[in-house]
């Protein structure tokens, strides 16, 4: 079976509707069953009943109402907690990935890969977007030596068992694709369609301000090692100053340097011992923020499966 995981977030009826029949189009031509999953990240307009009434028509169409907005990648990893078939595709609803690649997407999984990469050719997006695309990609490619095109591209394919393995890295899971090909045991990429968003869906979901903060909550939890290493260098450099200095002074006691010198090497022997502490201090607070940041990824409110409704609760 075939999973569709797309998050939805005040999108209106005639973006769901697009988004369905687009997908009921390709899913007709596949020979495996298929299950959509829409996972309506907290929406407050009408999203909701738009889902519950293109799930009256069809019975493939699974709706998971999260209790807020938790933001695009809560929303995939609820998706991912909640699938049922051994392929999972991730897309977005505004339909700028063609749902017409999903055959060429899944192919790769049927050879044995765990993990298929979007990449999106002739980018319909605004220059500035794709700039900031292009910069974060290629960060998060130095930082974490994930070798990716394109990041930041919705349109994946995993294998169910990647997929559900993400949830056991807490908030690491809010950043999906890095993440996937740590765990994936074989990746690869694939060029698909990228077409410009709809008119009446003109402004992304993914402002300026929120690409930024999920950088940084990616720089923050990728910099794991970073204040040990911070603190083991500045120790080492605070110790082989001191015993500069130490040597220093007695050369000015004996009068062959100036007290200049010794002056300067008590300084920056102070100054690598203050970035050590600070070091030392980063570690620390970061080993408490991760014990300490029990908050659930993403709460369900209900679960929607045709031609019932089940209601439930989860945490994830």
């Amino acid at each position: 079976m075939i999973s569709i995981v797309i998050p939805v977030f005040n999108n209106g009826e005639a973006m769901i509707r697009e988004c369905h029949a687009a997908l009921s189009g390709v899913l007709a031509t596949l020979p495996e069953s298929a299950e959509i999953i829409f996972v309506d990240d907290g929406s407050r307009d009408g999203t909701l009943e738009a889902l519950k009434a293109v799930q009256r028509e069809d019975s493939r169409v699974r709706i998971l109402e999260l209790t807020a907005n938790f933001g695009q990648h809560a929303a995939f990893s609820a998706g991912f907690d909640a699938v049922r078939g051994d392929v999972v595709v991730t897309i977005d609803v505004d339909l700028q990935a063609d749902p017409a690649d999903i055959p060429r997407m899944i192919a790769p999984l049927r050879q044995g890969f765990d993990l298929v990469s979007g990449v999106r050719m002739h980018r319909q997006d605004p220059a500035m977007r794709r700039f900031a695309s292009g910069v974060v990609t290629r960060l998060v490619t130095a930082m974490t030596g994930v070798r990716l095109r394109d990041v930041g591209c919705p349109f994946n394919a995993f294998s169910a068992d990647v997929a559900k393995s993400l949830s056991s890295f807490g908030e690491l899971r809010r950043f999906l694709k890095p993440l996937a090909v740590r765990v994936a045991r074989s990746v690869t990429e694939v060029e698909v369609a990228h077409r410009a968003r709809a008119a009446h869906h003109v402004r992304s979901s993914y402002s300026s301000t929120r690409l930024l903060r999920l950088f940084m909550d990616f720089f923050v939890n990728s910099i794991s090692d970073m204040f040990a290493w911070v603190f083991v260098g500045s120790t080492a450099f605070a110790a082989a100053g001191a015993a500069a200095t130490l040597v220093l002074t007695a050369l000015w006691v004996a009068g062959r340097v100036g007290l200049r010198s010794a002056v300067a090497g008590a300084a920056i022997t102070l100054t690598a011992a203050v970035v050590a502490l600070l070091g030392l201090i980063g570690d620390y607070a970061q080993r408490i923020y991760r014990q300490s940041s029990g908050r659930p990824f993403y709460l369900v409110r209900r679960v929607y499966d045709a031609p019932d409704v089940v209601q439930q609760s989860r945490v994830g």
